[in-house]
């Protein structure tokens, strides 16, 4: 929507040329100095932000204060409305990622010419208290010639106490980012210099030394994994250029070098003899004392005894008799009781075998109770080592899901924590990613008709508008993305090109201009002329009287402008003209033998010749005689008097003995003089 949109009457959007999370740039003009000009464009999403927008002043104005021939220059900042833009230089070029792209892995002496420029144009920012804090070669331009230019000064810095909360940005830059700003430490020079490391090894290979699954993956590994080796990838780098990698993104800030002059040094020195042989750098240890350590938690069992106490019967007699007496009796009680005793033990052994057999064998031989474990954001392969170790069978199911990466688990049935038995099915529920639609073509398509059917489906929808000679409000071009895509409503913007009609133009001032030049202007700017011509006693023949519409007005391709052109002063309505002509008389006398023949009265005179005159003007038909049949006996002069209107012509005929001697038409601007 802002193309052909002049920001301070000065700057005029042209073409939209890139874009990122946080601004757009457009190619644009200066109006008053006549050049070509890149404009970055804060989204308006981020204009309320009365922060961003503080600090986007603050550092935008500081980067207006550098001048290097590796850092595009800005030349002005400013706020219309709610849109806030920097006007920068143009580079006909590419980004240096696109760069790699095409070149990679590049040769190490055009690395080395690289880096040097990028190095010293962010030496100059940080003489001058500058932290780019977003390095990556996105941010940096290359023309044809190899000149390198580093860019997005300012708003780099403004964006970064945002950038950690925006997804997108955040996808863009973590895998420059040092390990110091991972853990929410405050950039600084150090941090530019591990960026700057990270740039010549993605030259030397064309390839990132760390990747992931997501950015917190990404910054994890920055933080605790050692820098991978360029000879992986080129084994032909000398040690030495390895090395200013391996020094410029040591984990530690204070092991890297101190300064981006320091880098540069190395850069320019890195080729010479006595450096190309130096053995592999190496970074000094260092030791957490912070780390948590893990306490494990010990269960203790106490064993429970129980004690048995033994009672005793005392029988007391009086006699032999008695005694003996009693011992019979006490010998068949005892021989009852024992046999009491032994069926009761059987009895209850064989009932408690019973019960052993119904209860507790059983469950020896049951599966055990086990914990369902928490296997969500987990990939399958693990969630099934997991599952697995506690006897449980992973049976898998996939299921799309707009937020959880396509392969990783979102959860368990049954739920995690729940007690189920040993060799129970757990069905994992996979992410198969968001659903994705076919992406349709829209061109031609009325514009809030489409937008609103996307928007309902979850997209989000930018517009920009053009002039054409489309209808006003149907899209003439679908910039992203191409029809066929398969996209996730959710996570996609679509961006269309929408018509605004015809383009609309002041018109000028015609009256005073010839008819050729005003003409020429019309047909120019696809105007079509309505010539009208009148007489005029003061405006020279051919000049423009009036037009319409007046000057200023509103226009577009097409349109009718009628002028009115002078024919000069006025003439008379008719004029009278004069014509004199001669008639031949052609008749001979007669011969002497015909003079006696005739009558001797009228022997000498001549035989007359008839004239007849036709006139065609205002006030005669060519059909009827212009005056009576004249009779000539000598070649005789006529005067015949003409009225002829004005752009009209008059026409006479001359008839002798009934045969056309004369045909002649006059014309009015021939005698108008007279």
């Amino acid at each position: 929507m802002l193309e052909g949109k002049i920001l301070s009457e000065r700057y005029k959007l042209k073409k939209l040329i890139g874009g990122g999370g946080m601004a757009n740039v457009f190619f644009g003009t200066d109006l008053i100095l006549n050049r070509d000009v890149a404009i970055k464009v804060l989204r308006l999403e981020y204009a309320d932000d009365d922060e961003f927008i503080s600090r986007f002043h603050r550092e935008a104005q500081a980067a207006t204060s550098l001048s290097h021939p590796n850092i595009v220059s800005i030349y002005d900042v400013g706020e219309e409305g709610n849109i806030y833009y920097i006007v920068m230089e143009y580079i006909n070029g590419m980004t240096l990622k696109q760069y790699i792209q095409l070149h990679a892995p590049v040769e190490v002496e055009e690395v080395l010419d690289i880096m040097k420029q990028i190095t010293s144009g962010i030496a100059h920012a940080h003489d001058n208290g500058i932290i780019h804090r977003d390095i990556k070669p996105q941010n940096m331009l290359i023309d044809e010639y190899g000149l390198v230019k580093v860019t997005d000064f300012g708003i780099a810095t403004a964006l970064s106490a945002t950038a950690l909360t925006q997804t997108n940005s955040v996808l863009g830059s973590i895998h420059y980012l040092s390990p110091e700003q991972a853990r929410g430490v405050k950039a600084n020079n150090k941090s530019d210099i591990y960026a700057l490391g990270i740039v010549m090894f993605e030259l030397l290979t064309g390839n990132l030394p760390f990747s992931g699954q997501s950015p917190v993956s990404i910054a994890l590994k920055h933080m605790q994994r050692e820098m991978p080796s360029v000879h992986e990838w080129q084994h032909t780098v000398p040690q030495s250029v390895e090395n200013i990698i391996l020094i410029a993104t040591t984990k530690a800030p204070y092991q890297r070098y101190q300064n981006a002059h320091e880098m540069l040094s190395a850069l320019d020195h890195a080729l010479d003899p006595d450096q190309r042989n130096v053995p592999k750098y190496i970074p000094e240890s260092v030791h957490d004392e912070d780390q948590t350590k893990a306490i494990p938690i010990q269960a203790i069992e106490k064993a429970s005894m129980t004690n048995t106490n033994t009672d005793k019967t005392m029988v007391h007699t009086n006699n032999a008799e008695d005694n003996a007496e009693t011992d019979k009796n006490d010998k068949k009680k005892r021989s009852k009781k024992k046999i009491i005793i032994w069926t009761t033990t059987i009895f209850f052994a064989l009932f408690g075998a019973f019960l052993l057999a119904l209860f507790v064998f059983p469950s020896l031989f049951q599966p055990e109770d086990v914990q369902i474990p928490d296997v969500s954001g987990k990939s399958y392969d693990e969630a099934v080592q997991m599952l697995e170790e506690r006897n449980l069978v992973p049976v898998k199911e996939e299921q799309s899901d707009e937020e959880v990466e396509e392969g990783i688990v979102i959860e368990t049935s049954p739920k995690a924590d729940e007690t189920v038995k040993e060799n129970r099915d757990v069905t994992v529920i996979v992410s198969s990613g968001p659903q994705t639609l076919e992406m349709e073509d829209y061109i031609g398509e009325n514009y809030e008709r489409t937008k609103s059917l996307l928007e309902e489906q979850g997209f989000k929808v930018i517009e920009y508008s053009v002039f054409s000679e489309r209808p006003a409000g149907e899209i003439v071009s679908q910039h992203q993305p191409e029809a066929g895509a398969e996209v996730v409503p959710a996570r996609t913007t679509v961006i269309f090109e929408v018509s605004e009609g015809l383009q609309s133009f002041p018109l000028n001032r015609l009256v005073g201009m010839t008819q050729s030049e005003a003409t020429n202007y019309l047909s120019n700017n696809e105007l079509s002329p309505v010539i009208e011509e009148v007489y005029h006693d003061e405006v020279a023949e051919g000049l423009v009287i009036e037009q319409s519409p007046q000057p200023s007005t509103d226009m577009v391709s097409g349109d009718e402008v009628t002028l009115v052109i002078s024919k000069g002063p006025d003439e008379p309505e008719q004029v009278t003209h004069t014509e004199t002509f001669t008639v031949p008389y052609t008749n001979k006398s007669p011969s002497p033998d015909e003079e006696e023949q005739a009558n001797t009265e009228t022997a000498n005179e001549p035989t007359p010749q008839s004239v007849s005159i036709y006139v065609e003007d205002v006030n005669h038909n060519i059909e009827e005689l212009y005056e009576e049949v004249q009779l000539i006996t000598e070649n005789t002069t006529f005067d015949i008097h003409l009225t002829i209107a004005r752009d009209d012509n008059a026409t006479y005929r001359v008839l002798r003995d009934d045969q056309l001697l004369i045909e002649k038409t006059i014309k009015y601007e021939d005698v108008k003089g007279e």
